[in-house]
């Protein structure tokens, strides 16, 4: 189908208004882009894999990120500017990718305009656009696929492409592997074990290929299946109050910017209801998107995965465009009285709805949080990191709670206090907090860090909390005003020497029961 001018229009304007809201947001840094970027480096330089060098552990889930990053740096491209450029670029094709899917699935050329914009200006995908992070190329794979598995009748028919795609998306962000167990799933539902395995076989290929090749690799080379980073994010949440605390912020994330949608979802599907318009959901496959808006959420609550927004991201295009297509069936239906024009400024009403929300996001939680957060990041961890790099041996090693920054521009050995790149932390935090292991120096057990960092509401807390606190030699701190829109605290990094031999001699005077186990 061939764009009305009103979606060249809408198209025009999209992009404008994309930039105009991804642009203020450009000098966004979290720590974890440079995670990534640790990673991307020792692979470009031809260290393999690895956080710290001959440390091979699976701390990435995000390997194809990690791959495309080393890749321009291998180049001489700086990498978080590459990081920014492949985020920027993903933007613009999620857009391009969104224009697609709702032509071949939306039938008024208004709704498909207006449901363009309002994508274009959504607050959490904005946030992630210039931040460095996998979550724009995840995004645009998504879409990708779904573009993919809606351009036959039925939906589904020629799947290898949707598959390639969804098998990247997964090598991108982990949940959605998830989407690709479930259109499995629902194809052996719907032919039976023995013609679904064939039609999993026959169409799904790609994915089997790409997806078993990483996991073969990744055992091979890490000696396991599994990212190391999906147990270290468990190792903190369990019990209902937890699970009841995740599912809250997550319903917080999505009501925030897609409220509005997710209300016309809603309605639309209860109005087609009472008409007698049951949802066209044969095959089976039709259901494919409807179970994993639901799945993702749910294995992340019983999973007790503390969500961020950008986990949830790459779901959201999904949920929008699910009702923005149930309005489109309602609009269409027999029992629609609204005239052409009332039906353009119902259309208009919401999505103007919509992008006011969305921008009042934007401009009261994305872009404070984003300038105070980057703010803090230059102001403390990214000095501290060409701190140890210009003033510590290069055999120095560092334990730290947040290691992106400190490992990147530092240029140390790290210890990662959270596990995700030193599982020997994991069990460790199963029983404690990490507050508590640092304070116990829980990780003398397996490595003697020259520095350790600890993170806490005031300075220097270390020294009043640990039995060991003669063995710290206060080197410095500093302040990052907030921690993140699910931890909007603030935080003090002080940062300590350890003395060993004070630390062995400690152990002795208080008997064997001292030793960390």
């Amino acid at each position: 189908m061939t764009p009305t001018r009103l979606e060249r229009y809408a198209l025009v304007v999209a992009v404008l208004a994309c930039a105009l809201l991804a642009w203020p947001l450009r000098a966004y840094v979290t720590d974890d882009t440079f995670i990534h970027l640790q990673y991307a480096r020792h692979l470009a330089a031809g260290d393999g894999f690895v956080f710290n060098p001959g440390e091979r552990v699976y701390g990435s889930t995000s390997p194809l990120w990690v791959m495309l990053l080393a890749n321009a740096m291998a180049m001489g491209v700086d990498g978080l500017l590459a990081s920014k450029w492949l985020g920027g670029l993903a933007t613009l094709a999620s857009l391009l990718l969104w224009a697609r899917l709702v032509r071949q699935t939306i039938g008024d050329a208004r709704l498909r305009a207006a449901s363009l914009i309002v994508w274009a200006c959504h607050a959490w995908m904005s946030r992630w656009s210039l931040s460095g992070m996998e979550t724009p190329l995840a995004v645009a794979l998504v879409l990708g696929g779904w573009v993919a598995f809606t351009s036959t009748t039925p939906w589904g028919a020629r799947p290898r492409a949707a598959a390639l795609l969804w098998a990247l998306a997964a090598l991108t962000r982990p949940e959605c592997t998830v989407l690709l167990l479930l259109w499995a799933a629902l194809l052996v539902i719907e032919h039976g074990p023995v013609a679904g395995v064939r039609r999993i076989l026959g169409g799904l290929w790609p994915a089997l290929v790409v997806e078993g090749a990483w996991l073969l690799f990744a055992f091979g080379y890490f000696g396991s299946f599994l990212p190391n980073t999906l147990a270290a994010k468990v190792a903190g949440g369990v019990g209902w109050a937890y699970h009841l605390e995740q599912w809250a912020r997550q319903a917080g994330i999505v009501g925030s910017t897609d409220a509005v949608l997710l209300l016309v979802l809603l309605v639309a599907t209860l109005v087609l209801s009472r008409r007698g318009g049951r949802p066209a959901l044969q095959p089976a496959t039709r259901l494919l998107p409807w179970v994993w808006l639901a799945a993702v959420p749910l294995l992340y609550s019983l999973r007790g995965v503390p969500v961020l927004s950008r986990y949830l991201v790459p779901l959201l295009p999904v949920l929008a465009w699910l009702g923005w297509r149930m309005l489109d069936r309602m609009l269409a239906s027999p029992g629609s009285r609204l005239t052409s024009a009332a039906l353009t400024r119902f259309v208009v009403a919401i999505a103007c709805v919509a992008i006011v929300q969305n921008v009042i996001v934007w401009q009261r939680i994305v872009r404070p949080q984003v300038e105070s957060f980057s703010a803090g990041m230059r102001a403390s961890l990214i000095p501290w990191g060409q701190w140890f790099a210009e003033h510590t041996a290069k055999d120095a090693s560092v334990a730290a709670p947040d290691i992106g920054a400190l490992g990147y521009y530092g240029q140390r050995r790290v210890i990662d206090l959270a596990g995700l790149v030193t599982p020997a932390m994991v069990p460790v935090l199963r029983r404690m907090p990490q507050e508590d292991a640092t304070a116990r120096f829980a990780f003398a057990a397996f490595a003697r860090p020259t520095f350790v960092v600890d993170r806490e509401s005031r300075a220097w807390d270390l020294l009043a909390r640990s039995p060991y606190a003669s063995a710290l030699i206060p080197v410095g701190q500093a302040s990052l005003p907030n921690l993140g829109v699910a931890r909007p605290d603030s935080a003090v990094y002080s940062f300590y020497r350890i003395d060993w031999e004070r630390y062995d001699s400690l152990v002795v005077q208080r008997g064997a029961d001292a030793t960390p186990r």
